[in-house]
C-alpha cells in the first residue's frame, strides 16, 4: 500500500533540500550531510544543544539533551561505527504531514548505515513513542538500515568511565613504539599507573598514550568499576602478543 511507503527529507551533497521515498536512499552518505533540524534556541536563555566532536572527523554531532550526549559518546565508544552525524533525515507516511527525525545516522566500518533513537526517559514507553518506532523500523527495513535504540539504561559506571576516558579518544594519541612497550609491561594484570612507572617512558605524555589505547581497547581494564589509575588494573589482551 502507498501509505505504508516510508518517504525522507535530506539534504543533497550540494546542500538543496530533498524529498524521496527511504527506499531510495541505500546509496546516499547521510553521514555526509548536514541536518534537517537544529533544536530552537530561545531568547533570554541559553540553548540546551551540545555539539559533541566526533574524534579525527570534521563536523561536530548535534545532543538536544543529556540523554542524546550520552548516546552520542555510546557510538563514539563503539568499535563498529566509523561516523556518525546527527538529524540528517526527516521520515514520514506517505500519507502524513507529520515527521520524526531520528537522533543519529551512523555508518559502520563494514560499509552498513545505523539509526540510532532514544527512548523517551520515564515511566513505560507512550502511543507517541510506539508510532516512532514503528516508523523507524519500517525505514530501516525498506532502506535497508540497521535500527537501534538507547534507552538510558547502561551501567551508570561504565557510562561515567567512558566520559572521563573520552578526552584520550583522538588518533594524535596513536604511538606505535609506546603501544609495543606498554603491551610488553602489561602482559600481566598490573595497575595502570604502575605499568606507566615499569615502562621506562616519559610519563605524562605515556599515561595519555596509554589511556588511548585503554579507549581502543588495546589495553583493557573493568570498564564495571570505577576507573582509578594507581589502583585499576590493565592487561595487554592475548592477541597483542
Amino acid at each position: 500500500m502507498v501509505s505504508d511507503v516510508v518517504w525522507a527529507q535530506f539534504h543533497s551533497p550540494a546542500g538543496r533540500l530533498l524529498e524521496r521515498p527511504v527506499s531510495q536512499l541505500r546509496a546516499e552518505r547521510l553521514e555526509e550531510r548536514q541536518g534537517v533540524w537544529e533544536p530552537p534556541r530561545y531568547r533570554g536563555r541559553r540553548a540546551i544543544t551540545t555539539w559533541w566532536r566526533p574524534a579525527d572527523r570534521p563536523g561536530h554531532a548535534g545532543c538536544a539533551t543529556l540523554g542524546a550526549l550520552e548516546a552520542a559518546l555510546s557510538l563514539e565508544f563503539d568499535a563498529q561505527v566509523a561516523s556518525f552525524v546527527s538529524w540528517p533525515v526527516r521520515l514520514r507516511w506517505a500519507d502524513s504531514a507529520d515527521g520524526y527525525i531520528p537522533d543519529f545516522f551512523a555508518r559502520l566500518h563494514d560499509g552498513q548505515a545505523r539509526l540510532l533513537v532514544r527512548r523517551p526517559s520515564g515511566g513505560a514507553p507512550g502511543a507517541g513513542w510506539k508510532a516512532r518506532w514503528e516508523l523507524v523500523t519500517t525505514a530501516g527495513h525498506q532502506a535497508g538500515w540497521q535500527v537501534r535504540v538507547h534507552d538510558g539504561t547502561e551501567d551508570a559506571v561504565v557510562v561515567r568511565n567512558r566520559q572521563r576516558l573520552a578526552r584520550y579518544r583522538h588518533a594524535r594519541l596513536s604511538d606505535a613504539d609506546t603501544a609495543r612497550v606498554l603491551h610488553g609491561v602489561f602482559a600481566r594484570p598490573r595497575p595502570f599507573d604502575e605499568g606507566i612507572a615499569a615502562s621506562g617512558l616519559p610519563p605524562l605524555v605515556t599515561v595519555a598514550r596509554g589511556l588511548h589505547l585503554v579507549w581502543k581497547g588495546s589495553l583493557l581494564i573493568d570498564w564495571s568499576t570505577p576507573f582509578v589509575p594507581g589502583r585499576s588494573l590493565a592487561r595487554s589482551p592475548q592477541e597483542a602478543h
